[in-house]
């Protein structure tokens, strides 16, 4: 019986601990300097007229030596459930340098038609299928590899399985409409193309990284490197990490931009050290800390007002600070107690929402010209509530970590008027309103939603990283 309770407590407490910013990430994952990541997905860019499943034991590949480097895959492919999708068939690392020869192993197939199934004889021998393409993996960086597949093209002679496949790199497809997701234990960013919802980039940035904001113009997107204790700096042309930032060892978790006397800086809590770093993005250098509450976790700007709000998830409080305090001395001028373990936030229409995740409730608070801070009422939403969001149709979205669901709150009413299924551990979110689509980040189930806001749906699901976390979107 106590062993029962104490697994029970553990099951409990196991969700709270993900969804904070008082995470430990995955410091030591093999990042070594002759090895590269390398994300392999297939896709069906086509509907087929028929149904073809077949499954992957293995994928090795060849280097310009003629030496094969083994990589463990089990998968089982359906082009039903691919056609018109994406699939990640394995993340994994291959020692830097040139390779010429893909090889999968075909364990089974089966075809199924006009309401007939029955089975496709594998290659032959022992089902190996070999692809001629020639790609480079750079130490220490990260790229995807893409191999589309004609199902249709992929028998022969009636019942011979052969995969008619296309493969390709990272590069040819990235557009302008994108989305950058950060996947803390895979210690890179995922890059995905919004008109198609479909995977184009991966790249390599420091250890675990967490956070994440797009400049406005869209051209430099930073990130946060919790494990690496430095801001990546990525330049959206290239896709690339043009820069690095050191943060001084305070382990940064969130981030947020605002322009203070025609200045561009990056604001980043840091959990471990109770406090805010303030980041020149031109001289790319910390200029000043303030100290806040315990385990600082959201930062919002105010840039109208011209403060700035942290949440601080231990001390179960917001520190409102002032970003315009001569020379740069900023300060925490008002605490505000709210509702328990306090993480996401927002401003929608003169008002500052806090999710109180311990509390399953958001404090919704008048924004004065001056102190005090005072909730002015409460909303009970999900289970856990950790980000929010402001939407359409004067709308919050809200996503629940423990109940796997984004509720649509109606403000001025005060009540969550629908709630809609996402992943598993649902967290950041981002809109893209000429599409009316809402992506949600889902750390457990390590992809990303990809809902209809008009219909209400979930439309589709991007696969990216290992425990994906923040997501920024580049505006058209």
């Amino acid at each position: 019986m106590q062993k029962m309770i104490i697994r029970f407590i553990a099951a409990m407490v196991a969700p709270i601990c993900i969804i904070s910013c008082a995470f430990e990430p995955d410091r030591k994952a093999p990042r070594f300097p002759d090895q590269g990541q390398v994300f392999f997905y297939l896709s069906c860019p086509k509907k087929p007229t028929f149904d073809i499943s077949f499954s992957i034991s293995g994928m090795s590949f060849m280097n310009k030596e003629g030496v094969w480097i083994d990589v463990a895959l089990d998968k089982h492919v359906d082009s039903a459930e691919l056609a018109e999708r994406q699939i990640k068939l394995r993340e994994f690392y291959l020692p830097a340098g040139k390779y010429k020869r893909v090889k999968w192993i075909i364990s089974e197939a089966r075809m199924k038609k006009v309401k007939k199934s029955f089975t496709l004889a594998v290659p032959q021998p022992g089902g190996e299928h070999f692809v001629d393409f020639e790609f480079s993996v750079l130490g220490r960086e990260s790229q995807c590899l893409f191999a589309d597949w004609d199902p249709e093209q992929s028998v022969f002679e009636k019942y011979l399985f052969r995969p008619e496949l296309t493969i390709r790199k990272q590069g040819a497809e990235i557009t302008k409409t994108l989305i950058y997701v950060t996947n803390t234990d895979s210690h890179c960013v995922t890059v995905i193309d919004r008109e198609q919802d479909m995977v184009v980039a991966s790249i390599a940035v420091g250890r675990a990284p967490v956070g994440i904001v797009a400049r406005a113009d869209g051209r430099r997107v930073y990130v946060a490197n919790s494990g690496s204790d430095t801001i990546s700096v990525i330049d959206t042309a290239i896709n690339r990490v043009i820069n690095t930032i050191s943060n001084f060892g305070n382990s940064p978790a969130e981030l947020a931009l605002s322009e203070v006397r025609q200045i561009l800086l990056l604001y980043a809590t840091n959990p471990d050290s109770d406090n805010v770093s303030v980041i020149d993005t031109v001289a790319r250098t910390v200029i000043g800390t303030i100290p806040v509450g315990k385990r600082p976790c959201c930062i919002v700007v105010d840039q109208d007002r011209r403060k700035i709000y942290v949440t601080n998830t231990a001390s179960h409080t917001i520190s409102v600070i002032d970003m315009y305090e001569d020379n740069y001395e900023r300060s925490v001028e008002k605490t505000v107690t709210v509702g328990l373990k306090p993480t996401g936030m927002l401003i929608h229409e003169d008002r500052l929402y806090v999710a109180n995740s311990a509390s399953n409730n958001i404090y919704v608070m008048e924004i004065p010209l001056q102190p005090p801070y005072r909730p002015t009422k409460t909303i009970s939403v999900g289970q856990k509530p950790t980000r929010m969001l402001s939407g359409l149709q004067e709308r919050i979205y809200v996503s629940n970590a423990n109940s796997n669901e984004i509720s649509f709150v109606y403000p001025r009413m005060g009540l969550v008027d629908r709630n809609v299924m996402a992943g598993d551990l649902p967290s950041e979110m981002a809109i893209d309103q000429l599409r009316r689509k809402l992506y949600v980040i889902n750390s457990m189930s390590e992809d990303v939603s990809v809902i209809d806001l008009p219909t209400y749906t979930m439309k589709k699901v991007v696969q990216v990283g290992k425990t994906p976390h923040g997501i920024a979107l580049i505006e058209e």
